[in-house]
């Protein structure tokens, strides 16, 4: 297989959409060091559920779409904790991660679909800046069921897992749970697909990691080790390295850099050894040129190797465009091999974890031997970028790193301390907000602020005491609204603190569906195309732009009926034909294949599901100028409707048995519902309560 497979430019969000035949969306699961969450929601998470609404021009439109996509499908970002405080909407989670002694700095995301799995590592924060200026460095792995590479993607699940392990909250807590579950739904899924030869093999990847030792018992990880020991297994250690990195450890008044010492002690002996160090680079005007690295990397590698040589970075002013350079690349070779590194990890201690350093760091390393595959080995190579070597590098001002440069150096944001483990909404008939705590963590005065102004006080050190110091403590919220976070207030310092929700399933839909009719419902569950059911629906209530001719295409509500322009649905005929069709979509609708519980749960009880029409069609049984015969008889068609659903079973679906055992139970008790209301209301004939007698002795026989 080629290199340019795997490794080739392309703009960063084409990760986040399905390839072809890709099938539905599943759930995915992000890291990130930085975090904008409505750049997630708005431009990753709309790619990857091929959300068609615009949030700005198309508002209604697109909270709808929204919000009935992501109830069926997982979504969470594992945020070290210190950016975790942003809003973001409780339909997906954010897992603030504390690692100990380092950051959550990787860069590793999980995008699954039915049919598709893509790992990606990446160096870009889920953030604008990573990427749409930054200069970044991004790989993929694409897994489907014919060719799925199940140890990348089993180090890719235990990798992440760790990461949740180290989220807020304990192992109780929901958002921990949700992911776990995912990432078990993600191994069932392609435990049955082909795995690659292991051997044999022409461009090999691997994952590498850099991870403190965790307190669940993980053993610390290096990726600089786990990446060397590759080389090592591919045909020996490396004889020739180049580094690209935009960041490195200040000197601190050190000699040696640890990362630098720790790459040349590993290269290969008896050989020739070279060192390329590619930096960022900074020409003061044809003055002596300023290096943002500190000048212990020249002095560690001085003595180490037979050659080094120091590189200016592409990315600053002087290159005609302000793009910093933030991509990290690491390639190694010898006479055997050519390998690359990407990812995360910065040429730093903790980046490389090396003596004993470490944050949570995701790279991909590719390696080509040069016999078996020389093309592919000539390929990584080529994809090392363009840089203009430092003729004196002694004679360089190494001004040491240079954190204003980078977004994410420059990111360190007050976080909640430790005692404040986790919030929690508890949406229902009476909302609360269920906090835990760690007392002996807690400062010694402080105070959890909401609202909608963050000044409404929750809960504070004393409350807290009379308490007993407990660490759980629920408190009512009276708002309408779900908070998605909160203000933590301690001595002198405040923070925000991240809220997710105990169960997504007991949200609220959103109020802009209260005037939403059992018409506009059916509508919306019949559509063929249900974004453009959305966008034509909310443009009907003048709250988006007129749909284009496509969509009217691929729609069906009620306004893009070319009868309806002159009024003919009064006719009996044509009622009965529209009603039919609609039947039929529905149907169809449920008859597809449903690929997890939680899908299954939104396509039956969602915020456009059969419960929440079948409710509102029973509601209009007691409205003042409503036939209730007719309603009556327009439930009782919807009903035989619903009792003729065959699934079609599917690969990787849920099967027949699974399906057919939850579909019965809810429309045994959706038919029992709508039953008592039907004997509640007055005015409807005998003929008509025999009628629909029959219908429900037929649904749940």
């Amino acid at each position: 297989m080629s290199a340019k497979r795997y490794t080739r430019e392309r703009p960063m969000l084409d990760v986040w959409r399905p390839p072809g035949g890709a099938g539905d969306p599943v759930g995915c699961l992000a890291t990130t060091y930085t975090f904008d969450a409505g750049f997630f929601e708005e431009e990753c998470l709309a790619r990857f559920l091929e959300i068609d609404s615009l949030p700005d021009r198309e508002g209604l439109a697109y909270l709808l779409e929204r919000e009935n996509k992501l109830g069926a499908v997982y979504a969470g970002v594992l945020v070290d904790y210190s950016q975790a405080g942003v809003d973001h909407s409780l339909r997906w989670d954010v897992l603030p991660v504390r690692v100990p002694g380092g950051k959550q700095h990787a860069k590793l995301t999980l995008l699954v679909w039915t049919k598709r799995i893509r790992i990606v590592a990446a160096s870009a924060n889920l953030t604008p800046t990573g990427y749409r200026r930054n200069r970044e460095v991004c790989g993929t792995v694409e897994l489907r069921p014919e060719e799925c590479n199940q140890e990348l993607l089993e180090q890719s699940c235990g990798f992440l897992g760790e990461l949740a392990a180290l989220a807020a909250g304990g192992g109780e807590d929901a958002a921990r749970r949700r992911a776990a579950e995912f990432l078990a739904r993600v191994r069932r899924q392609a435990g049955g697909w082909k795995d690659v030869p292991r051997y044999g093999w022409r461009l090999r990847r691997r994952l590498c990691f850099t991870l403190p030792g965790t307190p669940g018992g993980g053993a610390r990880r290096s990726s600089l080790t786990e990446a060397l020991a590759e080389c090592q297994r591919a045909g020996g250690a490396p004889a020739e390295v180049r580094v690209a990195s935009p960041f490195f450890d200040p000197a601190d008044g050190r000699k040696e850099d640890a990362a630098t010492a720790a790459l040349c002690s590993r290269m290969a002996r008896g050989k020739k050894r070279s060192l390329t160090l590619c930096v960022p680079a900074e020409d003061s005007a044809g003055e002596t040129l300023r290096l943002a690295a500190p000048f212990a990397l020249w002095r560690t590698a001085k003595d180490r190797v037979d050659r080094l040589r120091v590189e200016a970075l592409p990315g600053g002013p002087e290159d005609g465009e302000n793009r910093p350079w933030h991509a990290k690349m690491l390639a190694l070779s010898n006479a055997n091999y050519s390998a690359l590194m990407i990812g995360s990890s910065n040429f730093t201690r903790a980046g490389m974890g090396a003596a004993g350093g470490g944050n949570a760091e995701a790279n991909l390393l590719y390696i080509a031997r040069r016999q078996a595959a020389p093309q592919e080995a000539r390929e990584l190579e080529a994809l090392w970028p363009p840089t203009t070597p430092v003729p004196d590098p002694e004679s360089a001002e190494w001004e040491g790193p240079r954190p204003d440069l980078l977004e994410e150096e420059q990111a360190a944001a007050p976080a909640p301390p430790a005692g404040f483990v986790s919030a929690v909404y508890r949406a229902g008939d009476e909302p609360a907000l269920v906090f835990r705590l760690e007392p002996a963590s807690l400062p010694g005065r402080w105070q959890v602020l909401g609202g909608p102004k963050l000044d409404e006080r929750l809960l504070d050190n004393e409350a807290h005491a009379a308490l007993g110091r407990r660490e759980t403590v629920v408190a009512r919220w009276l708002h309408p609204y779900a908070p998605s976070k909160l203000l933590v207030v301690w001595e002198d310092n405040q923070a925000f603190w991240p809220v997710n929700v105990e169960d997504p399933a007991e949200l609220p839909a959103p109020r802009e569906l209260e005037g939403m009719t059992a018409e506009d419902l059916l509508y919306l569950l019949a559509a063929s195309d249900v974004s453009a059911a959305f966008r034509v629906l909310a443009g009907s209530k003048g709250t988006a732009e007129p749909a284009g001719a496509e969509e009217l295409d691929e729609a069906t509500p009620p306004d893009l009926d070319p009868l309806r322009r002159y009024r003919l649905e009064d006719t009996f005929l044509h009622r009965i034909r529209q009603q039919a069709r609609l039947l039929q979509g529905v149907r169809e609708g449920l008859e597809r294949p449903v690929w997890s519980e939680r899908a299954l749960e939104w396509r039956l009880t969602g915020m456009i599901g059969i419960e929440q029409l079948v409710r509102r069609m029973a509601g209009e049984l007691h409205e003042d100028g409503n036939d209730a015969s007719e309603t009556a008889l327009r439930l009782a068609d919807l009903f035989l409707t619903l009792s003729e659903v065959h699934y079609r079973e599917a690969e990787g679906a849920l099967s027949k048995q699974r399906f057919e055992a939850r579909y019965k139970r809810f429309l045994r008790s959706i038919t029992w519902e709508v039953d008592r209301e039907i004997h509640s209301t007055p005015g409807l004939s005998a003929e008509v309560r025999r009628f629909w007698r029959r219908v429900r002795e037929r649904v749940q026989q």
